[in-house]
């Protein structure tokens, strides 16, 4: 794999298979798109997503703190502070499995080196780091939706 380049295999045949991943090109490619420009379009494909999550604090907010109380700080508000923003296409999950603990929470203080989620794009799992840092203070974005590159994940109190 190291002489011909290659971070990721994938081979099936005949009810076999075989995936083989090295290393984590990861960190380059964060650091190719955090030099390109934002598509001008970004805001209009932004919309359905910051709009979704505003029917859910209605249900959510007589429920005790907790979880829910997170789901609810994501409100469809523009964000005031400092963001964390997705660096690519994907789905994202607060937690790195469905019965474990989120990566971060309201109120928790985060710096460049802190993973605050995952994004899944293409079934890889991708770890994102917070790159900057501050108190989370809201979570923008519901968890197992779609996001887009650019688009804002937490709100921070820098």
């Amino acid at each position: 794999m190291a002489e011909n380049d290659l971070s990721y295999f994938h081979f099936e045949q005949e009810g076999s298979k075989i995936e083989l991943r090295r290393g984590s090109d990861f960190e380059a490619a964060k650091n190719l798109l955090k030099h390109l420009p934002m598509p001008a379009s970004q805001p209009v494909a932004m919309a359905p997503y910051a709009a979704a999550p505003a029917a859910a604090p209605a249900s959510a907010a007589p429920a005790p703190a907790g979880e829910t109380s997170d789901a609810a700080a994501s409100s469809s508000d523009e964000p005031s502070g400092p963001t964390v923003n997705s660096p690519m296409v994907g789905t994202f999950y607060r937690a790195p499995g469905p019965d474990e603990e989120n990566f971060v929470k309201v109120g928790d203080t985060i710096d460049e080196s802190t993973t605050v989620c995952i994004i899944e794009a293409m079934k890889v799992m991708n770890e994102i780091k917070a790159e900057r840092r501050g108190v989370v203070a809201r979570v923008l974005v519901e968890d197992g939706k779609p996001v887009q590159y650019g688009q804002p994940l937490f709100e921070l109190k820098a």
